[in-house]
This record gives C-alpha cells, sequence and structure tokens, in this order.
C-alpha cells in the first residue's frame, strides 16, 4: 500500500486505481469519475491509501477482505440516495417547509438507513454515505431555500435522533455560507453538524436504549466518546473531530467538557453551537419552553455572548426572519 496525495488525485480526471482507508475500507473504485465534489469530499481524510502493485500478495489480501466484507454488509449498504425506495418509510414532515415534503421523506431515510450502517460499526461504509449526504443537502435542500428564510420552514420536525443532526448540519452550514467559507469549509461544516452528537450513538450501543433514557453523567461523555470515534474510526481530520469535543463549550468558559471559552474554542464548533442550541430549542429539548421561532431566536439573544461567539450568534439571527410566528406543532402532518 502507498499513500496517495490529493495533489496527485488532483491530476487524475478519472481514477486509475482503487482508493482505501488505513484500515482497508475502500473508498472509490478505478474508473470513477473524479468531479469537483468527489476531490473535496476526499480531502475529509488524513490519509488515502492505493495498492502497491509490487506486492500483488499484499493486494490480493486486501481485495479478498474486502470481498468479504461487501459479503457480509451487502444487504444494508446496498442503496444510494438515487435508487432509493422511501414509499413505506412512515416519518412525521413539515407541511410548511421549503424543502419538498417528498425530499423530506428521502433524505431522512437516508440518514436513516446510514445510522444503521453506523450502528453495525461499518463505519468507512457509513463515512462515504455521509459524504453523500452533504451533497444531498446542499444540492437538494439549499437550492430550495428562499433569500430571506424562515427558520421554522427549514428544520425536518419529527423523530430527534434523525431530525435533530440533519436540521444541525443544514443551518450550520448556512452559518457557514454566510461567513464566505470556503466549499471544502463547508462541506466539512456539514458533516461536522451531522456528526456532533455521534457518542451519543456509542451510548446507546453500550446499554442505553435511547437518548431519552441516559442520565446527566452519560451524556456528558459524549463529547469525548464522539471525538475518539470521528478520529479512530472515521479518520476525520482533527477540525471535524473537535465539533464533537466541543460543541457544548460555551463562550464564558462554563461549558463542557474542557471548559473552554472564547477563541479557544474552535470556529467550526463555535458554530455548531449555536445551531445545536437552536434546534434544542426548537424541540423543546432545554429549560426553556418555546412554540415558536421568534421566541427561539428571543431566547438565543437573551443568553447572548455567555454562551455564544458573537460572529456566530448575531450571523446568525440576521439570517432568518424575526418574526416567524408559526407554532411549530402546526407545522406537523
Amino acid at each position: 500500500m502507498r499513500i496517495v496525495t490529493n495533489k496527485e488525485l488532483s491530476s487524475y480526471k478519472v481514477l486509475p486505481f482503487d482508493l482505501y482507508t488505513e484500515n482497508k475500507g475502500k473508498i472509490l473504485q478505478a474508473g470513477e469519475v473524479l468531479t469537483p465534489g468527489k476531490l473535496i469530499m476526499l480531502k475529509n481524510y488524513i490519509k488515502i491509501y492505493t495498492e502497491d502493485f509490487n506486492e500483488v500478495e499484499n493486494s490480493n489480501d486486501i481485495l479478498d477482505s474486502d470481498s468479504s466484507n461487501s459479503d457480509k454488509g451487502s444487504k444494508i449498504m446496498n442503496f444510494s440516495y438515487e435508487n432509493l425506495d422511501a414509499t413505506n418509510f412512515e416519518t412525521v414532515i413539515n407541511k410548511d417547509a421549503y424543502v419538498k415534503m417528498e425530499t423530506q421523506v428521502r433524505i431522512k431515510y437516508f440518514y436513516k438507513k446510514t445510522l444503521e450502517l453506523l450502528m453495525q460499526e461499518y463505519y468507512e461504509e457509513g463515512l462515504l454515505k455521509l459524504n453523500s449526504l452533504v451533497s444531498i443537502i446542499k444540492t437538494e435542500i439549499y437550492k430550495q431555500l428562499n433569500r430571506s428564510s424562515k427558520g421554522s420552514k427549514i428544520r425536518f420536525l419529527g423523530e430527534y435522533e434523525i431530525c435533530h443532526p440533519l436540521n444541525v448540519a443544514i443551518i450550520s452550514g448556512l452559518i457557514a455560507q454566510k461567513l464566505e467559507f470556503s466549499a471544502m469549509n463547508i462541506d466539512q461544516v456539514i458533516l461536522a453538524g451531522i456528526l456532533h452528537d455521534i457518542g451519543k450513538l456509542k451510548i446507546k450501543l453500550n446499554g442505553s436504549e435511547a437518548l431519552l433514557t441516559m442520565d446527566e453523567e452519560e451524556v456528558k461523555e459524549h463529547p469525548i466518546i464522539g471525538y475518539k470515534l470521528i478520529k479512530e474510526k472515521f479518520e476525520l481530520p482533527e477540525e471535524i473531530a473537535k465539533v464533537a469535543l466541543e460543541h457544548h463549550e460555551n463562550n464564558d468558559g462554563s461549558g463542557y467538557p474542557q471548559g473552554l471559552s472564547s477563541d479557544y474554542i474552535s470556529e467550526y464548533s463555535q458554530i455548531i453551537n449555536v445551531a445545536n442550541y437552536y434546534d434544542n430549542l426548537a424541540f423543546n429539548r432545554t429549560h426553556t419552553q418555546i412554540l415558536n421561532n421568534k421566541e427561539a431566536l428571543r431566547t438565543m439573544l437573551e443568553v447572548g455572548t455567555k454562551r455564544f461567539s458573537a460572529k456566530m450568534l448575531y450571523t446568525f439571527i440576521h439570517m432568518f426572519n424575526y418574526d416567524d410566528i408559526k407554532d411549530f406543532n402546526d407545522m406537523v402532518v
């Protein structure tokens, strides 16, 4: 095996060899067209490998291993957004959303199936699906949003474990766009938003049947667990892993698990902190009960820079219509 650099990959129009993670999970196969989106996706991996054709025996071992893994999980891995049949998937939808109802159902079902991959610890395959989800969010959701957006019309409604990561990812990406981040950085922020609570998934696997059953001490462990999972299993860059670790840190140092403050909290984490708190407010997962988007925005302004970076908070607030008073409960169908 040898390491392939991003510079080398950008010189190809069509991939001449298979690409693997360090743990021998296949990322892309030879013959695939290297679109700009795929090149951006590949930058999320710390190291990418291809076969060393001078070591045929090792190469065959890798292929045999991939074949075995593929057979093992083929039933749950063989899906894509394009060929997904979501007709029998029953879920709550936001009837007033900018995003079409059919699109809401398909995206939620795609993410649900991706979670099933992760629950069975198919991390490399799950990451490929998550990178696809980043592209889906940009093409299927962002293109349908109005310039003068209402926060209530952007959110997915219904199952918290499915909708919350999607909402945080979408809103965080919008903040990154507003701040004129590069395309690659926007993609990383969206992916970090999807993965910010991944530590809760690991806790759930270890015993708790649902997020609601976790006690306070379990919940406070999820940032550290998520950080290690993203670094060790997903093999993603530090910038993305830090979001899982820092998304409960507060601007005044009162958060957890490290008690970081101000600029010691990474920029991505400052963005996700805002989006995470907003969506938890809207789901009534905080001590403050709210009915609509206007009340959520008012609450965030009251909390202010004690919790949030001023730059991220006011960028977020100015993205939305402050007179959005439609009750979230009235938008569900």
